[in-house]
């Protein structure tokens, strides 16, 4: 069997097994001009008829980092799009200004404003990573310090990002290529070591190459099988992690998970904070734990853990703040994220039911018992309520601590009329507005709801 022969079996087999090309679909190849997408681009064509591809068109990004050379690139591209007969679609990208402006390496930017641009084309987007990319990108993510996720590699499929050749390594490439006697361009960056993904791949791939020639192909099948596993994981960590999420960013009952779940719930928490996180940031949240107290995380944002309860919040929110409003019957909101909200009830079957009903005791006032102006707040030093069945005034402070759980204590809504408090959220109502079946007509009923966003922002 020739060389291409080989190589294009192996792409079709790789592409329906891994389902990424369904039929009819249009393909836009990413291509460079290097080796690899060339190799693409040509396999794709080939393969056109048998996986009933619709159309196959190509994507350029010119980075603008390396003056006539990348013209050059741009200008080869062109030219074997148009001896293939196939659309290619240029987009110019200014890395230096853009890296200037948003900071990070060059080839952080680089890759940002080449994926800003495939974002702007039609089709499944089919980019050119090799397995030796793959080892390349294992090996850079163990140098930084990574878990299991990180030792998956490259991604086969992302979206409508798709990667054909992922199987294939460099070597298979460049024969493939060879055969054909297709030409490719050669970007003078990958002789330099500035880059850190370049030291890999001339210092340390060739020691690894040495004790065993197949390297690339083992560790992309590592990657495959530890996907598996990734993936199973995280489906039991979405399982576990709507059990024990509570509003607002809290997590319940954390020592009775499995420190490989919890661990990932703790990084699904961060993310819906909107926060970036490393390993050493699950570390430390880790050690408060076991033992309980607080860690900051990152700005004005701490993690507290008390009473196997584990919290994510900013540390403005105190009660050093003063939060008072007018109250009104219907939604009203004194915290970030969060609004109050109260509902009159004057159907007599409805106000009996919900009297009787033991899960709304702590969240229904007689609405006729109240006195005068009402105002909506947040806790205040000193504050103590009269609770139904008891002649005297408990702190509202000690309840809090006995009571409340800890993702709730710097949010609490207090209701005061003109004798006092007549409402304190998860703690209860004064007993001289508690409703009666059979007497109350009017019945507020009061709740707490939280908005589905980033609670951080």
């Amino acid at each position: 069997m020739s060389i291409k022969d080989n190589f294009l079996n192996k792409m079709e087999r790789f592409i329906l097994c891994e389902e990424l090309i369904p039929k009819e679909s249009e393909i836009c190849c990413a291509l460079s001009g290097g080796a690899d997408s060339v190799a693409l681009l040509i396999g794709i064509l080939m393969l056109k008829e048998k996986l009933s591809i619709k159309k196959v068109s190509a994507v350029h990004i010119n980075h603008c980092l390396r003056g006539k050379e990348s013209d050059g690139d741009e200008q080869f591209c062109r030219d074997l799009c148009d001896r293939l007969g196939i659309t290619i679609h240029v987009h110019r990208c200014d890395v230096n200004a853009y890296r200037d402006k948003n900071g990070g390496s060059v080839e952080t930017a680089a890759r940002q404003c080449r994926y800003a641009a495939f974002e702007k084309e039609s089709g499944l987007i089919a980019t050119a990573h090799t397995a030796s990319d793959n080892l390349e990108t294992v090996l850079q993510r163990i140098a930084r310090g990574t878990g299991l996720h990180g030792l998956c590699g490259i991604p086969i499929k992302r979206g409508r990002f798709i990667r054909p050749i992922l199987f294939a390594s460099r070597n298979e490439i460049e024969a493939f290529l060879s055969e054909q006697n297709e030409c490719f361009v050669t970007d003078s960056t990958n002789n330099s070591d500035d880059y850190t993904r370049n030291r890999i791949r001339h210092n340390i791939v060739p020691l690894l190459q040495e004790l065993n020639p197949a390297v690339e192909k083992r560790v992309f099948e590592m990657c495959s099988s530890l996907k598996t596993d990734d993936e199973f994981f995280d489906e039991e960590c979405i399982k576990v992690y709507s059990r024990h999420f509570k509003e607002p960013m809290c997590l319940t009952d954390i020592l009775s998970l499995p420190e490989a779940i919890r661990i990932r719930c703790e990084a699904k928490l961060l993310e819906k904070c909107g926060i970036s996180y490393n390993s050493r940031m699950i570390r430390d949240i880790e050690k408060i734990v076991k033992s309980g107290g607080r860690c900051h995380l990152v700005g004005n944002v701490d993690c507290f853990v008390s009473k196997n309860e584990l919290v994510i919040r900013k540390r403005e929110e105190t009660l050093d703040l003063k939060r008072e409003v007018c109250f009104n019957i219907g939604k009203q909101s004194i915290f970030s994220n969060i609004f109050f909200v109260s509902k009159l009830i004057t159907d007599e079957d409805e106000i009996n039911v919900c009297i009787i009903n033991e899960k709304f005791t702590n969240c229904l006032v007689d609405y006729d018992k109240i006195k005068g102006c009402v105002t909506l707040r947040s806790r205040r030093p000193g504050d103590r309520i009269q609770l139904p069945g008891r002649d005297f005034t408990v702190s509202i402070k000690k309840r809090i601590q006995e009571v409340v759980p800890l993702r709730k204590r710097q949010t609490l809504h207090f209701l005061e009329d003109e004798e006092g408090i007549v409402y304190a959220e998860d703690i209860g109502i004064a007993e001289r507005v508690k409703p009666v079946a059979g007497v109350t007509k009017k019945l507020l009923f009061l709740n707490t709801e939280y908005e589905d966003k980033k609670p951080l922002e």
